[in-house]
């Protein structure tokens, strides 16, 4: 700063001490905030890094927990294309269509440093059985039992992707081959840049208005607590367009009442400048913790239902097999089948099934907690309660049921919602593992299913006989 153009502001006279130390105040304060916007720019760059790291793990995770691996590893190149291998192209293309993944594969080591393809259902450019793949820290990881991300980008014939990679194992838990996901490097990069770059103009802003601050207050301390007034309304300006922005969803509209009613507690009740400061920074700590959280909610919630995804799930899964390693798991598993799914389908168009599949959903939550409720595949639904005893599910099943009722006597359409359904406890001492307590709920509900399709004369879609 010009010293001579300082004196000349102050008419050549010494400025007082309150103005000396006001203006060093502004000084200190527009170095720390350059200081601290570097360290909170890194710091939120590396954060977002990690979540993106995150979901790509969870995904990879979710993929390689539903292939079985028994029929993994037994893989040949005679079996491809068959219905073992074709099957298992099905899940992992099933995924792939689902999220941001740029390609999906499971592969097997052949040697200490070489892995190859085993199921690649790329439609386009698929590897080859027995081609070999790229090695990167992350497969060599996972293929000895870690499921981890890449830190860095590899390059193969098909481009340039981070990938992350996860073991499958075999019913006796031993790693029968690992399932790898690839993902754009641009998009990667895109997600990173795109909450980074959200930060760095609040960040930004920040600076620019700090500067401000410290030229306007040489020229008294009144001028310069009205240019922190206009600095903050202005970063609240811009503050306030950002999170517009990003939060048009009419759901987290919803969400963020308590940050309006703070915002109207500040403006109207505080008139101390530097409380009203702190005000204004909590209203944005609260509206930044509020889109985190409906972010995370997102991030395991069903789309189409509104009730949980295969992500959170299997997460649900996670707990409950841990809780059987401890021996004090106590829950029952219900698996519920939409019937004639694909004739409502045919006959109105996909819309029709969605709104079937939404109204099945809306019906689970008659009966049960929506926390409790899973959708799992395209039409069927898990409910997973602990701690309840029978006489609650059947309850909560006679609830559902007359939700069924009342949901086809006001159907946009003329089909009918039909459920087929199984119902499974967990039994100490028999059951090992969650699968085994799914498994009797499936079979109950493909049987449930082979009688709904016998009765009413439809095609049974090849479910075959009991």
């Amino acid at each position: 700063m010009d010293c001579s153009c300082l004196g000349a502001n102050l008419g050549g006279k010494r400025p007082s001490f309150t103005t000396r130390y006001v203006l060093l105040v502004g000084v200190l304060l527009l170095i720390a905030n350059s200081a601290l916007g570097l360290v909170v720019l890194r710091q939120s760059s590396d954060a977002m890094s990690a979540l993106v790291d995150k979901n790509m793990l969870d995904l990879v995770k979710s993929a390689a927990a539903s292939l079985d691996g028994d029929v993994l590893e037994g893989l040949t190149e005679d079996d491809v294309d068959g219905p073992e291998f074709l099957a298992i192209e099905q899940q992992l293309l099933a995924f792939q269509n689902s999220s941001d993944i740029q390609f999906i594969y499971a592969v097997k080591r052949v040697e200490d440093d070489q892995y190859v393809f085993t199921v690649d259902p790329d439609p386009v450019d698929p590897g080859a059985f027995g081609e070999e793949i790229v090695t990167t820290p992350a497969l060599v990881m996972a293929a000895n039992g870690t499921p981890t991300v890449d830190s860095s980008p590899a390059e193969d014939r098909w481009g340039n992707f981070y990938s992350a990679y996860s073991p499958v194992l075999d019913s006796k838990g031993n790693i029968a081959g690992v399932v790898g996901v690839d993902f754009d490097t641009e998009w990667y990069d895109a997600q990173i840049q795109r909450y980074t770059v959200s930060i760095a103009a609040v960040t930004a802003a920040s600076v620019f208005l700090a500067a401000a601050v410290v030229v306007y207050i040489t020229r008294g301390v009144r001028r310069k607590f009205e240019s922190i007034e206009a600095g903050v309304s202005e970063l609240s300006d811009v503050v306030d367009t950002l999170m517009s922005e990003i939060m048009s969803n009419p759901d987290f509209e919803a969400s963020i009442a308590q940050a309006n009613q703070q915002k109207g507690h500040v403006t109207d009740d505080v008139s101390d400048d530097l409380e009203l400061l702190d005000g204004k920074v909590r209203v944005l700590q609260i509206e930044l913790g509020l889109y985190h959280d409906y972010l995370r909610k997102r991030a395991y919630i069903d789309a189409l239902t509104d009730v949980g995804n295969s992500i959170s799930y299997h997460e649900k899964i996670d707990a409950l097999n841990e809780a059987i390693e401890r021996g004090d798991a106590d829950f029952w598993v219900i698996v519920f089948d939409i019937n004639g799914l694909k004739e409502l389908n045919d006959h109105y168009g996909h819309e029709c099934g969605d709104y079937y599949i939404r109204g099945a959903a809306q019906t689970l939550e008659k009966g049960f907690d929506k926390a409790q409720v899973f959708r799992v595949g395209g039409d069927e639904f898990a409910v997973i309660g602990e701690d309840l005893g029978e006489s609650y599910v059947h309850e909560a099943l006679d609830a559902v049921m007359a939700s069924v009722e009342e949901f086809n006597a006001s159907s946009d359409y003329e089909g009918v919602l039909s459920v087929s359904l199984g119902v499974a406890y967990y039994t100490p001492g028999q059951d090992t593992m969650y699968r085994d307590v799914f498994a009797r709920a499936d079979q109950t509900m493909y049987e449930n299913k082979r009688a709904y399709y016998r009765e009413s004369g439809k095609p049974d879609r090849g479910l075959g006989p009991a």
